[in-house]
């Protein structure tokens, strides 16, 4: 009789340190916070030339829709390999590495994505 209770009383002490070992996670934007920022996407796109004080690009979506946008900084080495100002790149399509990031703020909507490498396809 001892004997069952006592493989009982363990059981139960065995199952409460077991429960009592998980967290919780109380603040989920925590950890939506920190991967806001993303190094190294890569997207094929068709440059469509200079739009203001960026660099445009389209590209068509899985549901058929066409998808435009703009990135408004570029790596100094990336800008260098072609002459995006001239409209003889115009319909090219790329291979664009960037990074992104989505911290806007209801001040500020001015993204930091930025283009950190360019292949012609």
């Amino acid at each position: 009789m001892n004997t069952k209770k006592l493989i009982v009383l363990g059981v139960f002490g065995l199952m409460t340190l077991t429960f009592s070992s998980f967290k919780v996670e109380e603040n989920v934007d925590k950890t939506i916070e920190s991967v806001e920022y993303q190094n190294g996407l890569i997207v094929y796109a068709t440059y469509m030339g200079m739009d203001g004080d960026g660099y445009a690009f389209e590209k068509k979506a899985k549901n058929g829709k066409v998808v435009s946008f703009t990135f408004h900084h570029i790596e100094e080495a990336a800008l260098k390999k072609y002459d995006l100002k001239s409209d003889a790149l115009k319909g090219s399509l790329f291979k664009i590495t960037f990074n992104k990031d989505d911290n806007f703020t209801e001040d500020t909507s001015d993204d930091k994505n930025t283009i950190t490498d360019l292949e012609k396809s």
